[in-house]
């Protein structure tokens, strides 16, 4: 135990880096009821640790393990210190007893958020050199996007795993912190295990302003947004792509369901759906454009969810299988209502009419529902009633009988095709209104640069403006639009 004792003892490290370039803190509650924490500042430069300095407090374990980290990770490469473990810091120092275990963890946490603190930073310069080789990957903790890191590990790329903390720090909500942390603890060991870097990157305050407040407003003009869309173009493979760059990746690679393929006619990228149509995301990712799918890598595209899970039970028996009905990621308990009204100082009731203008109902705040919802009306009818319209101008819901709700056309805004341009204006292609919609057939007319009239062959039910109309021939997505309000 000399080594112990005398990282404990001798405190080489311990101070503090005032004009520091980066800062990680961990602190953890132990079995014995005392708090157990450690701050890490650092002097960095491009990629290497030039100096490191530690405060730390609960025992002489964490003043031990923080002063044995901070001289392993000195002059290091900073993503070479991401596959530092608490067994290092132990073959070091010996093993710590179990009940000092957490110490373990909370030193390689404190070093965790110290990398993550300077990656997150709008940084002036690329922190590694661009390689063609480098890929990052996006990893959430779950089946798809660790299998397929293990899938580009096996091809030959050099992989970089990025996990996103997108919650913002005002983020009261202790369930989903609570998932976060699990994720972040599974991406990690997933990392470890195929050999890895893995860093977290914050992009929660972009996230915030471009998702999470666009998605209220949207709530509050009674549309019924899909942030998932917004957050894969302007946060996923926006801001996240960009920021590879600085650690050296050329591309950016996730769990996706799709594929993405070089037309060898038009040498355009082509989004295609995945083989897999019961578990196709394509849908999701119409808003993206040439520059962004060159950069992107999909391979579950090429896979069935029946393979993909099976194979993960021999790779990574230890991830949880997440649900897949899974709601928005920034909504407390999937509920929307105690979203909006966490947000909300005066939800005002108003009146249900029936197509006819007769007042039949009155409703709790017309943002807490959507087009098409029948539970939770309170319309005592002879025959069942939904949403048909939303006015919020006026404070009032319409209501119908499923006959009222189907529609002939609709019209779309923010028009978006992934080669740039329509087919001609006009063309017909399948449509779909909703992620888990059945495609229509249908005649697409261009009515403006980014304005579209959508006329179906058939009726279609519930149209809900704020989703997203998507146009496919085949297995190609051609392009979409934002459904507007009549």
């Amino acid at each position: 135990m000399k080594n112990f004792e005398r990282h404990s003892e001798k405190n080489y490290n311990a101070g503090e880096i005032i004009s520091s370039d980066a800062v990680g803190t961990c602190r953890i509650p132990s079995t014995a009821g005392d708090l157990t924490y450690i701050k890490l500042t650092a002097k960095i430069s491009g990629n290497i640790i030039d100096d490191i300095k530690f405060k730390a407090g609960g025992c002489s374990y964490i003043i031990a393990a923080a002063d044995c980290i901070t001289t392993m990770v000195r002059n290091k490469d900073i993503l070479d210190c991401t596959l530092l473990t608490g067994k290092d810091i132990e073959d070091c120092l010996g093993e710590f007893p179990a009940e000092k275990k957490h110490v373990l963890d909370t030193v390689i946490n404190a070093l965790n958020n110290l990398i993550t603190d300077y990656i997150s930073k709008p940084l002036t310069s690329n922190i590694y050199k661009e390689n063609n080789n480098k890929v990052a990957i996006a990893m959430s903790g779950g089946i798809d996007s660790s299998m397929a890191a293990r899938i580009l590990k096996d091809r030959g790329y050099e992989l970089i795993g990025v996990t996103l903390k997108l919650l913002p720090g005002d983020f009261t909500n202790k369930n989903k912190k609570s998932d976060f942390e699990k994720d972040i603890k599974t991406a990690r060991k997933v990392a470890l295990k195929i050999n890895i870097p893995h860093v977290i990157i914050d992009l929660s305050m972009p996230f915030k302003e471009k998702i999470i407040e666009p998605f209220f407003l949207d709530y509050k003009k009674g549309l019924t947004p899909n942030p998932c869309v917004e957050c894969n173009k302007y946060i996923k493979f926006g801001i996240l792509l960009e920021k590879i760059k600085t650690l050296g990746a050329s591309f950016l690679a996730t769990g996706h369901y799709c594929r993405i393929e070089k037309s060898e006619h038009s040498g355009l990228y082509e989004l295609k759906k995945g083989i897999d149509k019961n578990k196709d995301q394509s849908y999701m990712l119409w808003k993206l454009d040439q520059k962004q799918l060159s950069r992107i890598k999909t391979p579950l595209g090429e896979f069935s969810k029946k393979d993909i899970k099976k194979e993960s039970m021999k790779d990574f028996p230890f991830i949880e299988e997440k649900n897949e009905s899974q709601d928005i990621c920034f909504i407390p308990d999937d509920s929307y209502h105690s979203f909006i009204k966490s947000r909300l100082k005066n939800i005002r009731h108003g009146q249900i009419l029936d197509t006819e203008g007769n007042i039949i109902g009155t409703h709790k705040g017309y943002f807490f529902y959507t087009i098409g919802q029948r539970k939770g009306l309170g319309i005592s009818h002879d025959k069942p009633h939904y949403v048909k319209e939303i006015l919020p101008d006026k404070n009032i819901i319409i209501a119908g009988e499923e006959k009222d709700l189907m529609q002939k056309s609709l019209k779309v805004k923010k028009l978006n095709f992934i080669a740039e341009s329509p087919p001609d204006n006009n063309f017909r292609a399948m449509v779909k209104i909703r992620y888990k919609s059945s495609e229509s057939p249908s005649e697409i007319r261009i009515t403006g640069k980014k304005t579209a009239s959508i006329f179906f062959d058939k009726p279609q039910k519930a149209i809900t403006p704020g989703q997203s109309a998507v146009f496919y021939r085949g297995d190609v997505l051609l392009g979409g639009g934002v459904i507007k309000r009549n």
